[in-house]
């Protein structure tokens, strides 16, 4: 196990910051495939706000290390530790016996273990617990005791963000397409038929999207540096409304809605590493279908002008 240190003096007690997220997306897209051909053109507007909570702790390690491989063991042992604490907490101030707790997991999901984290499904109630039972399936109530204590040595600088039940947030998402054109919809594709396609939705969030936003956001700040680093982007799900016209009539359908892919990448990559607050502005290229439908086959291409706004205060 690597040794996360922890200062326990500076930063005591609960500290509490809101995420907020705002993205504008403004694209057109062309597409081509033989005589077949599209033009489509979309406003996407996503808000989202969301509470997070640190135990005020200034760790050693950053949890969202950006070398995979150690932003894992960190991952792991942090959790394994919040776990071991929790069973403290449960079983009067000391460790339990692996078999008083054995029962929770069965031996065949304490493999992969390390695939538990936070956003992820798992068969206990928390993933702390989950990786503390499997920790102590192989390691001596000694050992355990001796990783915990590496906790309290002083020298940390990161603080740890963590989403939480209950937590207060808001969510604002809009969405607009239109697509026409001429599309071959027999088997063959030959026949050639005008067509036009709308796309939309708007949305508040429903009680279990706010839920689900309670848990999805992990984020670490560098006390010394000032900067922040965000795992796993997450735009809660837009069920909107696809309505279908050709000379066969009108087709209506319920789909899911998302930001483009690659607009997904980018703003990704804007919060991997940033300050707490900014903006930015970027022309993109879209070459994957707005509609999301890859079977048409043929070449996609259009500009997009994309805008991200963050806070996390």
């Amino acid at each position: 196990m690597a040794m996360l240190l922890v200062s326990s003096d500076a930063w005591s007690g609960v500290a509490e910051r809101t995420l907020s997220l705002e993205l504008t997306v403004d694209a057109t897209q062309d597409w081509r495939n033989e005589l077949q051909w599209s033009k489509a053109q979309t406003r996407q507007h996503y808000r989202i706000s969301t509470r997070l909570r640190s135990d005020g702790r200034l760790y050693a390690d950053n949890l969202l290390d950006p070398d995979p491989a150690r932003r894992l063991d960190i991952k792991q042992d942090f959790y394994t530790y919040q776990g071991l604490l929790e069973l403290k907490r449960e079983f009067g101030g000391r460790l339990p016996d692996a078999s008083q707790v054995k029962a929770e997991i069965s031996s065949a999901t304490l493999i992969g273990s390390e695939a538990c984290v936070p956003g992820t499904a798992c068969p206990s109630s928390s993933p702390q617990r989950y990786t503390a039972i499997a920790a102590l399936q192989s390691n001596t109530r000694q050992q355990l005791e001796s990783f915990m204590q590496s906790y309290e040595k002083p020298g940390g600088r990161w603080l740890y963000f963590t989403g939480y039940a209950g937590c207060p947030n808001q969510i604002d998402l809009q969405y607009r397409a239109h697509f026409a054109g001429q599309q071959a919809f027999d088997h063959k594709r030959k026949n050639l038929q005008p067509f036009e396609m709308d796309r939309q939705a708007t949305t508040q969030g429903s009680e279990e999207d706010k839920r689900r936003l309670c848990d999805r956001f992990v984020i670490t700040y560098d006390t010394r540096a000032g900067q922040m680093y965000l795992e796993n982007v997450y735009w809660p799900a837009l069920i909107g409304t696809s309505q279908r016209k050709t000379n066969r009539g009108i087709e209506q359908s319920q789909v899911e809605l998302s930001p483009p892919t690659e607009v997904m990448g980018w703003v990704s990559a804007q919060l991997e590493k940033a300050l707490p607050s900014g903006r930015r502005q970027a022309p993109l290229r879209l070459t994957l279908p707005l509609d999301g439908n890859s079977t048409v086959l043929g070449q996609f291409d259009g500009p997009a002008m994309v805008s991200l706004s963050w806070d996390f205060h």
